[in-house]
């Protein structure tokens, strides 16, 4: 099948029919009155809660069931986003319409309505005009809906072909776990380049090093890369003081450069679907699992936060008790669980260590003579060449009881009391996967596996 042929089976796949239109439209219009109704009712002034995101935009996918509702409001309301207290009226009108909520935590609080499936967010924000500063982290988002609606015309479809792309290669999404492209970064590439195929022929041409973009003329590429320090860079047309693209980190930037090569190679209608044929390993290297039940009440965001902070602690430090570790991930479903997985060229050290001490020259060699010379479980101190060294016993040789020691010395607020209830799994063959659920094995033959599934 050719590229043409391929995109044209694709826009069946992310185009939402009539009737999903219908009833995302409807849901999202339901919630509006009954937001501006229950704001009236308790005399709030001119204000207007308006559909934003992807639906404002008409570039979402079927089968999302996120809608973005805002409630944009004048400057002297700051204090009661502030306060918290319009989260208590949106508490309160939900709980009048009989409407589950639960609080989300962004830069501030916002409220999240469950109903019948959707997810719908809704987050005030003051109104600003473009170029001014926000007072919010949520103010701009109007003004990016009004700059989409009025640049983008027909293309609609060119940005949910290029986000669907994103998604199944797996670097979509602004938030921590995935430090990728956002939708409006999306919406912006196919703006910039004109079309989704001239962006992944655009993408496919992109420097690891980093890339520029600036509809604005704001900036020249050395200034922008000097301010902005980041793998991608994409000027905000609404704000330019800000990089639209500040969230990608360089391993996704390669993982889009490569994945766009791969479909402009071998085009196919797989790269637009959600659901893919994993290929499962014939062998597994030596790998630790870690099973964490997800913190109650904490945003993804704060979680992932720690977990990210945790994984770089670990392959720190085990390093330094001369683990070699191979590859390693944390996987999450952000509602029940979250899995940490790391892959050793070996499990268990031997119970000694050459251990290296200070020249024999050396103001320290006295010290280091002290500290060893009575000990009855070592070896030495003898000189090897200019320095002292010992063979003495490890004080891990065990990698899950060493990471269970590291874990516990790493600051974390939230995963803390989660982490006491954790669960450490050692695999060494295929079937020591045998353990996991049928979900929670897929994660993990997928980390295990490594390879992309798009390669063939």
């Amino acid at each position: 099948m050719n590229i043409e042929d391929v995109i044209s089976e694709a826009v069946k796949i992310v185009t939402p029919d009539l009737e999903e239109k219908t009833k995302v439209i409807n849901m999202a219009n339901e919630v509006v009155k009954l937001i501006t109704d229950g704001l009236l009712k308790r005399n709030y002034r001119d204000f207007a809660v308006t559909i934003q995101g992807s639906v404002a935009k008409d570039t979402w996918l079927p089968g999302d069931r996120d809608i973005d509702i805002f409630i944009v409001l004048p400057k002297d309301y700051l204090n009661k986003i502030r306060d918290g207290s319009i989260i208590n009226d949106l508490m309160n009108i939900a709980i009048e319409n009989n409407i589950n909520w639960s609080i989300k935590y962004a830069q501030h609080p916002y409220i999240q309505l469950l109903i019948n499936d959707f997810e719908i967010d809704v987050v005030p924000c003051i109104r600003i005009n473009p170029g001014e500063r926000p007072l919010t982290a949520a103010d701009r988002t109007p003004l990016h809906t009004d700059f989409v609606n009025k640049k983008l015309g027909q293309r609609n479809t060119d940005v949910r072909l290029l986000k669907a792309f994103f998604k199944s290669v797996g670097v979509y999404g602004a938030e921590i776990r995935v430090q990728g492209f956002s939708g409006y970064v999306s919406e912006l590439l196919v703006i910039h380049y004109g079309s989704f195929l001239d962006t992944i022929r655009a993408i496919s041409n992109w420097s690891v090093r980093h890339v520029f973009i600036d509809m604005t003329s704001t900036y020249n590429e050395k200034d922008a890369v000097k301010k902005f320090k980041s793998p991608v860079i994409i000027i905000d047309p609404v704000d330019p003081n800000r990089n639209a693209a500040a969230s990608i980190s360089r391993d996704t930037l390669a993982m889009a450069i490569a994945a766009s090569r791969e479909f402009l190679r071998n085009p196919r209608v797989e790269f637009f679907m959600r659901t893919r044929k994993v290929v499962k390993p014939t062998f597994v290297l030596p790998t630790v699992v870690i099973k964490i039940p997800y913190p109650t009440n904490t945003s993804p965001d704060i979680v992932w936060g720690e977990i990210k902070k945790l994984m770089a602690s670990l392959t720190k430090n085990l390093k330094k008790l001369d683990f070699k570790v191979i590859r390693s991930m944390a996987w999450s479903d952000d509602k029940s669980i979250i899995l940490l997985m790391i892959s050793f060229n070996e499990l268990e050290l031997p119970q000694y260590e050459l251990h290296e001490g200070p020249p024999v020259n050396s103001d320290a060699a006295e010290r280091f003579i002290k500290k060893y010379i009575n000990e009855q479980n070592i070896i030495g101190p003898f000189i090897r060449g200019s320095r002292w060294f010992v063979v003495r016993s490890r004080r891990f040789f065990d990698a899950v009881n060493a990471i269970r020691y590291l874990v516990s010395t790493v600051s974390l607020r939230h995963l803390r009391s989660s982490l006491n209830n954790a669960e450490y799994m050692k695999l060494k063959t295929p079937s020591d996967l045998e353990i996991f659920s049928l979900n929670e094995r897929a994660i993990v033959e997928e980390f295990l596996w490594s390879r992309p599934w798009w390669l063939i």
